[in-house]
C-alpha cells in the first residue's frame, strides 16, 4: 500500500497522511486515529530509499585516515576504495571529505579529529591506528553520527561497524607460512614500525603464540621506524649481531620492501625468510622478483567499499548495522599474483 492508498481510503490529502507518518504539523484526533488504523491494518512501511531520493539530500562523510602517500601507499588504496564506491552510489549524493593526519603524531591526529567533528558530517569513517589517543578523542565527542572502524579494531569504542581482519590470526597465519617455508627450530623476528597500533601489535602476538608451541625457537620483537633507513640498518645490524641463527623475518606493516633493501645491501637476502604484509606496489614487485617470499593482504579498497556501504545502508536505508564485517586473510605468493 502507497501513502496515495491511504490517503484515498481515509478521504485526506496525501500532506496529511505525511503529517500523521512523521508526526509533524497539526491533524485533528479523529483523522490522526483513522490514518493510523487504515496504517496498522494494512502493514504499511515507510520506504527509506524513496524517500531519500525525494528529499535530493547531500549526505557528507567524513574520513579520518593517514595522508594516502604513507605506509608505502597503503592509504593510498583504502581511499581509492572509498572513492570507487561512493562512485558506485552516485545516485544518493554521498560526499567524501577528508581529515587526513601524520602517523604517530598525536598533535597532527588531534588536529585532523576536531576538524571531522565541526564538520557537520553524516557519518564517519576513522581508521583507529593510534589506538590509545582514539580513544581518548572518540571517547569524549559527542557524536551521534553511524562511526564505522576501518583497517584496525578499536576494543572499548562503540562502533556502528568493524571493518577489518582479526590480526591476532594474520599474526599465526605468519607464523604458520614461515614454519612451512623455513621448517626449523630457529630464531625469528616481527618488525613492526609503530608501538600504538592495536592491529600491529596483536600480529606480533599472534605469530609469537604459534612458535610458542614449537621447542627451541625464538621470536625477536623489533620496533623499527618505516621512515628512517639509517635506523632499520642499525638496528637490524644489531638483531642479526645479537641472534647468528636468526633466518626468518615477518614484517607486520608495508615496509617488507625497506628490510628487502637492507637484505639486499647486506648480500643477505637468499639467506632470510621473509613475510610481509599488503601489496602494494613495491612489496608486490619484490614478490615477483622472489626477494619476499609471501605477502598477506588485507584488501584495503575492499575495506573502502565496505565501510562506504555501510554508511549507505545505515542513512539511506536506514538498515541494522552488521557489528563486525571481517576482512579474508589472503595469501599472495608469486606464482598467484596477476602478471
Amino acid at each position: 500500500m502507497t501513502i496515495i492508498e491511504i490517503a484515498e481510503r481515509a478521504g485526506v490529502s496525501i500532506g496529511t497522511v505525511d503529517r500523521v507518518l512523521h508526526n509533524r504539523g497539526r491533524v485533528s484526533p479523529e483523522t490522526k486515529i483513522k490514518i493510523q488504523q487504515i496504517i496498522d491494518e494494512e502493514g504499511y512501511q515507510p520506504n527509506p530509499l524513496a524517500r531519500h531520493l525525494r528529499r535530493n539530500e547531500n549526505l557528507k562523510i567524513g574520513v579520518l585516515i593517514p595522508k594516502p602517500d604513507s605506509e608505502s601507499g597503503y592509504w593510498h588504496l583504502v581511499w581509492q576504495g572509498l572513492k570507487n564506491a561512493v562512485s558506485e552510489l552516485s545516485a544518493f549524493s554521498l560526499h567524501l571529505e577528508s581529515f587526513y593526519f601524520t602517523r604517530s603524531n598525536i598533535r597532527s591526529l588531534s588536529s585532523a579529529f576536531k576538524k571531522l567533528q565541526a564538520a557537520n558530517c553524516a557519518a564517519w569513517v576513522v581508521a583507529p591506528i593510534m589506538q590509545e589517543e582514539c580513544l581518548k578523542l572518540i571517547g569524549t565527542s559527542q557524536q551521534d553520527v553511524p562511526f564505522i572502524c576501518i583497517d584496525s579494531p578499536l576494543p572499548g569504542s562503540i562502533t556502528r561497524s568493524t571493518i577489518a581482519q582479526d590480526p591476532f590470526r594474520g599474526g599465526q597465519l605468519a607464523g604458520k607460512l614461515m614454519n612451512t617455508i623455513s621448517p626449523s627450530e630457529k630464531t625469528f623476528a616481527v618488525i613492526r614500525p609503530y608501538t600504538e597500533a592495536f592491529n600491529l601489535n596483536e600480529r606480533f602476538r599472534g605469530f609469537a603464540d604459534w612458535y610458542s608451541h614449537i621447542p627451541n625457537s625464538k621470536v625477536l620483537d623489533i620496533v623499527c621506524s618505516e621512515r628512517n633507513s639509517k635506523k632499520i640498518e642499525t638496528t637490524l645490524d644489531k638483531a642479526f649481531r645479537d641472534n647468528p641463527s636468526l633466518s626468518g623475518i615477518f614484517v607486520a606493516s608495508s615496509m617488507a620492501h625497506k628490510i628487502v633493501n637492507y637484505l639486499d645491501l647486506r648480500s643477505i637476502t637468499e639467506k632470510i625468510t621473509l613475510i610481509g604484509y599488503d601489496l602494494v606496489p613495491q612489496n608486490e614487485q619484490y614478490l615477483k622478483d622472489e626477494k619476499i617470499n609471501c605477502l598477506i593482504s588485507q584488501r584495503p579498497e575492499e575495506q573502502g567499499r565496505l565501510a562506504i556501504h555501510e554508511v549507505y545502508k545505515a542513512l539511506v536505508l536506514q538498515e541494522e548495522a552488521e557489528e563486525i564485517i571481517s576482512v579474508p586473510l589472503d595469501i599472495f605468493f608469486k606464482e598467484n599474483l596477476l602478471w
